[in-house]
């Protein structure tokens, strides 16, 4: 496909997650084990366009790579959609949308090596195709590196006002410059991490108020003999590589710190000081892993920005028995198991949303629930959280064991009117007959005081007029 590009705006005029620029957000939920066409798990990507009554199946469309326009074509295990970041990349002044598919095979080599689709926003949604970028290590007859596009993130990095793509493989991390004229540039910096480091987790975000975005990476590390401490360090785009700076682990220096692996990340201004603050969700490991969750109770741990850094002055650690957080710790609920940030309530403070996939719900084990903690200005506290589930009056659905209702959310301002509300992942929802894990999403509203139940909505693949089963449905709700 031919395209001619004419910048029309900056990418400071770009409305996050608004792909067709009319100042509302869009959601993507996304499916990388959809068939496509008879190709198993090749992977698909909803978009649901935002509107002042918010999303619905009505305003939508799915993308694969084999729709029109979109770069390559679907093939079994491909998983596209396995991750997913948006930004406005070529700074037309519209969000563009980019999609991992870690199980991408190259023509020259048969392994895993993966890729990525840039997908371009316009005035009519993302319509305007796209562009592909294969692992950089894909044509190597050296390297063995996998799973390029595993974990994505988006922000301007080098400070030039132009939003810049970074994502993870297996062992390194990727960076590239601007896509200028919708063209995909070499990567400009990549970051090792030996054999001792597996990255799990990728978020930007501007953690020291210096006007430019960093990354943040967690995830399990052996050192010094042990197997199981963790990696938690920020990259930042230097002259010519990027410097890194490692940070504590949750509770470090005390007993029992190494049993905490990063599962989930996100990030954004919880105080409203101007500095962008680091979520991450933990679930230790334990002895006991039968079923989908282990018997981790889970907890999140708040690193406040500064000038100085992530947490150089101030953390906090949330579970459920912290004052005000419904619930309490109990095993196998995986509080933090995914999370997101964004301003729910309006108030300029952002707020957290948490998923807790494997709670217990009136006996019914693993039907999940989601929690919503409150931002202020002396940082995030359980006061005024709310808690949902699928036996909550007012909301779709029924509670059923292993829904795993929490398994992933997203906060965005779908009905554009200033209180973001928040999309919810159950991926073990079940929809046909006799399958287990068909999945499904649901979109409750924000207001002032928090998440409502009032004009909720909820949507599996049936919505849409796809029959394939046990393929976890809009499991995928970002990177």
């Amino acid at each position: 496909m031919s395209l001619t590009f004419v910048p029309t705006a900056s990418a400071a005029t770009a409305t996050a997650d608004d792909f067709n620029g009319d100042g509302v957000a869009d959601l993507v939920v996304a499916t990388p084990q959809a068939d496509v066409d008879g190709s198993f798990r090749a992977g698909s990507v909803t978009v649901l366009y935002g509107s002042a009554d918010g999303v619905s199946p009505a305003r939508s469309v799915t993308l694969t790579q084999n729709s029109a326009g979109v770069p390559s074509t679907a093939e079994i295990n491909d998983i596209f959609g396995s991750a997913y970041a948006t930004g406005d990349l070529d700074a037309d002044g519209y969000t563009d949308l980019v999609v991992g598919s870690p199980g991408e095979k190259v023509d020259y080599n048969s392994g895993d090596y993966g890729s990525l689709t840039v997908l371009w926003g316009g005035a009519d949604g993302l319509v305007n195709g796209g562009i592909a970028m294969d692992s950089p290590l894909a044509d190597s007859v050296w390297e063995d590196e996998k799973d390029f596009g595993r974990k994505l993130a988006v922000g301007d990095f080098d400070g030039d006002g132009t939003m810049q793509l970074a994502a993870l493989s297996r062992n390194k991390l990727w960076v590239y410059d601007d896509l200028a004229g919708r063209t995909a540039p070499a990567a400009k910096y990549s970051h090792y991490f030996w054999g001792f480091v597996e990255p799990r987790t990728l978020t930007a975000g501007d953690f020291t108020g210096a006007g430019r975005a960093q990354l943040a990476v967690t995830g399990p590390a052996s050192c010094d003999g042990i197997t199981d401490c963790q990696h938690t360090a920020v990259y930042t785009w230097g002259p010519d590589r990027l410097d890194h700076l490692s940070i504590a682990d949750p509770g470090a220096g005390a007993s029992g710190e190494n049993e905490a692996p990063t599962a989930a990340a996100a990030a954004g201004d919880i105080d409203h000081d101007g500095y962008t603050d680091l979520v991450t969700g933990h679930t230790p490991a334990s002895a006991a892993t039968a079923g989908e969750y282990s018997d981790a109770a889970g907890f999140i741990h708040i690193r406040y920005g500064s000038a100085d850094g992530l947490g150089a002055h101030r953390t906090a650690t949330l579970d459920q028995d912290t004052v005000g957080v419904p619930g309490a710790n109990e095993p196998g609920d995986n509080f933090g198991a995914s999370l997101a940030v964004g301003d729910v309530t309006g108030d300029g403070s952002a707020d957290v949303a948490v998923g807790v996939p494997g709670e217990t719900v009136d006996g019914v084990t693993q039907t999940g629930r989601a929690v919503l903690l409150k931002g202020t200005a002396t940082g995030l506290t359980g006061t005024g959280a709310q808690a949902f589930h699928q036996a909550t009056t007012g909301v779709p659905g029924a509670a059923e064991a292993d829904d795993w209702f929490g398994s992933a959310v997203r906060i965005a301002d779908l009905d554009g009117n200033g209180a973001a509300d928040v999309a919810i992942a159950a991926k073990g929802e079940d929809v046909f007959s006799g399958s287990t894990r068909d999945g499904g999403d649901l979109v409750l509203r924000g207001s002032a005081t928090g998440l409502t139940t009032r004009g909720a909505t909820s949507f599996s693949e049936k919505a849409f007029g796809f029959t394939y089963p046990n393929a976890e449905f809009g499991s995928v709700l970002g990177s």
